[in-house]
């Protein structure tokens, strides 16, 4: 168990400074089973870890991360570890990767139903379906989705600003004063650029693609368009002086 928790403080502590993500605040951290669902390389660990460090620190050990993938888990099963924790004042196991280890839904909800004061987060695939193809977890898991970030959260990471999020009938409604808030602290699109590689606006964009397509159909149509040029230089000379 200890060297879960030295390997828990070493993680917490080399930690990068990220952007906090707007779903650690949608989030109950009150209910005792929660699945973070989300696809390879979206940032679950590192959401994980972010709350760890926010809630905990790195040496509290009433949190503890735990990778599910270790090789511990091949000769004692996640109850025991579960039950160990517990009994000595564990309150929270962050648990990732729940997928790599056998029977896991089956010893989640046996953690469920027989300790009652362990709060539990776990991991895993963005195509798993905790509820209708585990029956064990059924009205016991509340689920979320880690999406990967938005234009503004980018932007936030990118400027230092804390660009809030607005609703659908916000932007309606206050679409111009929301865009010239922003605007005057930060270009939106020279930060896009970097993000997508485009030209100087979409507009300029959309007219590169379709010169790209014009050369692309008509067989080099600004190649043809000089050759043409030079080919009526040549017979004017031609007709003319020769």
């Amino acid at each position: 168990m200890e060297s879960f928790f030295r390997t828990h403080k070493y993680l917490v502590e080399h930690l990068q400074p990220s952007v906090r993500r707007e779903l650690m605040d949608e989030i109950n951290w009150n209910d005792r089973l929660i699945g973070i669902k989300g696809s390879r390389g979206v940032g679950k660990t590192t959401f994980l870890l972010d709350y760890a460090r926010e809630y905990f620190g790195a040496d509290n050990k009433k949190c503890l991360y735990v990778n599910l993938n270790h090789f511990y888990f091949t000769a004692r099963t996640l109850v025991d570890f579960a039950d160990e924790f517990q009994r000595n004042g564990g309150e929270v196991l962050l648990i990732d990767q729940v997928f790599k280890y056998s029977d896991w839904s089956k010893e989640l909800r046996y953690c469920y139903d027989h300790f009652p004061n362990l709060r539990i987060v776990f991991s895993g695939s963005s195509v798993m379906r905790l509820k209708e193809e585990n029956p064990d977890l059924a009205g016991k898991v509340v689920s979320y989705n880690l999406r990967g970030f938005s234009f503004r959260e980018f932007l936030n990471m990118m400027t230092g600003n804390n660009f809030p999020s607005y609703s659908f009938a916000e932007l309606i409604q206050h679409h111009r004063q929301i865009a010239e808030d922003i605007s005057n602290q930060v270009n939106p699109l020279r930060k896009l650029r970097k993000v997508i590689g485009t030209a100087k606006s979409p507009a300029e964009a959309d007219k590169n693609n379709v010169r790209k397509t014009e050369r692309k159909n008509t067989g080099s149509y600004h190649k043809d368009n000089r050759l043409y040029f030079l080919r009526s230089i040549f017979n004017f000379i031609r007709v003319n002086l020769l």
